[in-house]
């Protein structure tokens, strides 16, 4: 790169040109949604199969429901009228391509009744839609919503006390899309910023801070552009099977990890430039010379991130399959730019790379503590020269000293978090990721005031078996009497079937009574039985359906523990030779089924790319360092350190927030992965300084050399990538903020506790027990160094850092 540079330069240039200009944009291939990424395996995904194939007329997924509530007293003639207004408005002259099957209002035939809150202070219209609920193809009818809900406001005096609110999975989706695309937005911006505020106030040289921000923001247009492309494969003849999905959220890892991961890079790569022309070597051997000693440190430190992410490909769960190796691709061209074209900018830049400071070989400025003596390399200097060298100076001193002690305290002080980690709760509710000032959240809050939350998602119960002949009188009665057992179930509010479509209590109706006529009529509507009994000949009798509506919030735990109850009954009755459901299939379908659904596979994920994980980083430890002690130390390290962090972000948001439901259910998986692989980083750069300062020095004083040597600069990166991490807390999403949290703790976590304390502690019981194996007692050379007249009880360990100019190994 040295000798080609300006190639180098052009060539990158003209590949972020060309991709501009070919790749489709960004936004137009991505896509959004969880559930929609479900195996086909799962009951949420075969039962929309089946309600496609036996009720095709009503092929409903999710739902936008306006609210109208009144607080003091029962809505008026003229308050339903408005709301009949609104549903009107929506429904007419809609867009042909707005996936809406129909609207419901009071007004409705069978269903309109129950559209009214038994106080009757309150009354919906429901809108059905063919999308699941965080498809981007609700975002149009929401914005349709919102208009119409506006003209209402604007050209028409509402009556007064009268409360508008907009709820429904379909309302909750689209809020935490847009509350997605805002986190992107600030993600972006903040990280550019944070990265350059942390170099500037740093290393204090515009050009430092100038070549990695050039050569990221190349490497993250290209990794981009590149994803993009590779979405529209399956458009080639021959390629149809290629199917590459891609997802608006992931290019806030995207951003985060290039710039954290890529900025670490090239710094690595620019402080052992400036080490090699302090050593007397003109600027285009010393480059050679950096990008020959670190590159191998660094290219295996980014192969366990990509490697680790790669592994989410084995997961079942589609959203994690395509996005990990999405991301590490991008990383691996963040890689390439940082090993190609940076150091094409270094050279390119030339002897202004440090200014305001130039690097003078074997400097020797002010006084005793700034001479570079026969031997000694910058690091020595800036040791004694420097607060930061001193600092570190005493640091690897201490650890080397009393290994031991420090890290049973340090693992003994950090226990009690690590074991909340491991017992850390999880929660799959939705909306208690977004805001409260979201429309959705406000017309949920308006909607459980004065309906059961179940009705913003009922489960759908779909009964398939051949012959089971349903539309017969006996199958009429069983269905009845089916309807009957499921309110035993506890927390199931109303059942609605094609013996009871009202919802109402099962029993015999009273054909005498307004309310027994009313529910003789509705049983035999055309309406009920086209929507609770199959009407596609080839399957006449043979499927049925239930609505349950729970009295809990759709998208919590407490909702998925009735759905299990539900399940359990349904199978019972299933294995029963002696039932007359014996045989049948049962499907569930809606929010909490899915939201199941997506909990049981994730799960599954989450143990399989774990051991993934760990494997494929360990493998490559392996063949790094080949010293299989220390690479499992390494890994058990990381793994510690992420249940620290898990238990010490469980804590700040339980505290932080009185009714915290648990953690996302994606922040322990990501941080699994970006945290095992990132955190091994910083080791890889550790041990392998360690290796190398062993090969002049003696074990102990190698180890303490390359902790003092390497300590300013990973922190730093330390920072930097905290920084990266952080800018994911100006997001709107709960889970993108816990993400965030967590990620920056971890990393600063393992920049101040695991690198610097846990791991040469255990190396330096583990050199100290080996010099012992193998010799008997210290040799001469060793009692010559200073960490080992440490360890023989030396009472001048704050003194130390005074003689390192006196301590040569051998």
């Amino acid at each position: 790169m040295a000798q080609y540079w300006i190639v180098v330069i052009l060539a990158w240039a003209g590949l972020t040109v060309a991709l501009r200009c070919v790749a489709p944009h960004w936004d137009n291939v991505t896509n959004d949604g969880d559930l929609a990424y479900l195996p086909d395996r799962m009951t949420s995904v075969r039962g929309e199969r089946l309600l496609a194939q036996a009720f095709p007329e009503d092929t409903s997924k999710s739902q936008v429901v306006v609210v109208a509530a009144r607080d003091d007293k029962p809505l008026t003639g003229e308050d339903m009228q408005v709301l009949e207004e609104i549903a009107e408005r929506f429904s007419h002259d809609a867009p042909a391509d707005l996936p809406i099957v129909g609207v419901w209002t009071p007004s409705s035939e069978v269903i309109g009744k129950k559209l009214i809150s038994p106080d009757r202070q309150a009354a919906l219209a429901v809108a059905r839609l063919t999308t699941e609920f965080m498809s981007t193809y609700n975002i149009p009818v929401l914005q349709r919503m919102e208009r119409v809900l506006d003209e209402v406001r604007r050209n028409k005096e509402l009556p007064k006390g009268l409360q508008l609110g907009i709820t429904g999975s379909a309302a909750v989706g689209a809020d935490m899309i847009d509350s997605a695309e805002e986190s992107i937005k600030n993600t972006e911006v903040i990280t550019v910023l944070l990265v350059v505020a942390i170099l500037v106030l740093v290393y204090r040289a515009p050009v430092v801070v100038l070549i990695p921000l050039i050569t990221l923001c190349v490497g993250v247009s290209v990794a981009c552009d590149v994803v993009a492309l590779l979405t529209q494969v399956n458009q080639l003849k021959g390629f149809e099977w290629f199917d590459f999905k891609v997802f608006k959220t992931s290019k806030i890892f995207i951003v985060t990890i290039l710039f954290g991961a890529g900025t670490d890079f090239c710094l690595f790569l620019i402080a052992r430039y400036r080490e090699e022309l302090a050593k007397g070597l003109i600027r285009r051997d010393a480059l050679s010379a950096a990008v020959t000693n670190v590159g191998d440190a660094i290219v295996a430190s980014a192969m366990t991130t990509i490697c680790g992410l790669s592994m989410m490909f084995f997961a079942d769960f589609g959203k994690y399959r395509n996005s990990g190796p999405a991301i590490a691709l991008c990383l691996f061209v963040a890689l390439t730019a940082c090993m190609s074209l940076a150091p094409a900018l270094l050279r390119a830049f030339g002897r202004v790379v440090f200014w305001p400071v130039p690097v003078l070989p074997r400097a020797t400025p002010n006084g005793p503590d700034t001479v570079m003596h026969e031997g000694e390399d910058l690091y020595d200097v800036e040791e004694r020269a420097t607060t930061s060298g001193r600092l570190w100076s005493k640091i690897s001193y201490a650890v080397v000293a009393w290994p031991g002690v420090i890290l049973v305290g340090s693992v003994m002080l950090l226990f009690p978090l690590a074991y909340e980690g491991w017992h850390c709760r999880v929660s799959y509710n939705l909306l208690a990721e977004l805001e409260p000032s979201r429309p959705s959240v406000r017309g949920t809050d308006l909607l459980t005031r004065h309906f059961h939350p179940g009705e913003t998602g009922p489960i759908i119960i779909l009964a398939h078996k051949p012959g089971a002949h349903f539309d017969t009188k006996e199958g009429d009665q069983e269905i009845a009497r089916l309807t009957k057992t499921l309110y035993e179930v506890k927390g199931v509010e109303t059942v609605r079937s094609i013996a009871e479509p009202l919802g109402d209590v099962p029993g015999l109706a009273n054909p005498f009574s307004p309310a027994g006529r009313l529910k003789l009529a509705a049983r035999r509507h055309r309406q009920t039985r086209s929507t609770y009994l199959t009407q596609v000949p080839v399957l006449a009798g043979d499927v049925t359906r239930f609505d349950v509506i729970l009295d809990v919030d759709p998208f919590t735990n407490a909702a998925m523990h009735v759905l299990d109850e539900i399940d359990a009954l349904l199978t019972k009755l299933r294995d029963d030779k002696e039932s007359p459901w014996y045989g049948v299939e049962f499907d569930f379908l809606g929010t909490t089924a899915a939201t199941r659904d997506l909990k049981a596979v994730t799960q599954s994920d989450h143990t399989l790319i774990e051991q993934l994980v760990v494997f494929a980083v360990l493998i490559i430890l392996m063949l790094l360092l080949r010293r299989p002690a220390i690479c499992l130390y390494l890994i058990a390290s990381v793994l510690f350190s992420y249940l620290v962090t898990l238990g010490a972000t469980e804590l700040a948001f339980t505290w932080y927030y009185p009714s915290f439901p648990g953690l996302d259910w994606k922040v322990p998986l990501f941080l699994f992965v970006i945290l095992v692989a990132v955190g091994e980083d910083y080791n890889i750069y550790l041990v392998t300084r360690v290796l190398e300062e062993q090969k002049h020095h003696s074990l102990l004083e190698g180890l303490r050399r390359a902790v003092a040597h390497t300590g300013g600069i990973i922190t730093s990166c330390g920072v930097i990538m905290a920084g990266t991490f952080i800018s994911m807390m100006s997001g709107t999403l709960r889970g993108i903020i816990e993400l965030g949290f967590s990620l920056t703790l971890g990393v600063i976590l393992d920049t101040i506790i695991v690198r610097p304390i846990l791991v040469p502690a255990f190396l330096a019981i583990l050199y100290r027990a080996q010099e012992r194996w193998t010799v008997g007692k210290p040799s001469s050379a060793d009692q010559r160094d200073p960490a080992v007249a440490a360890l023989n009880g030396s009472a001048a360990v704050a003194a130390m850092p005074h003689a390192s100019a006196a301590s040569k190994g051998p």
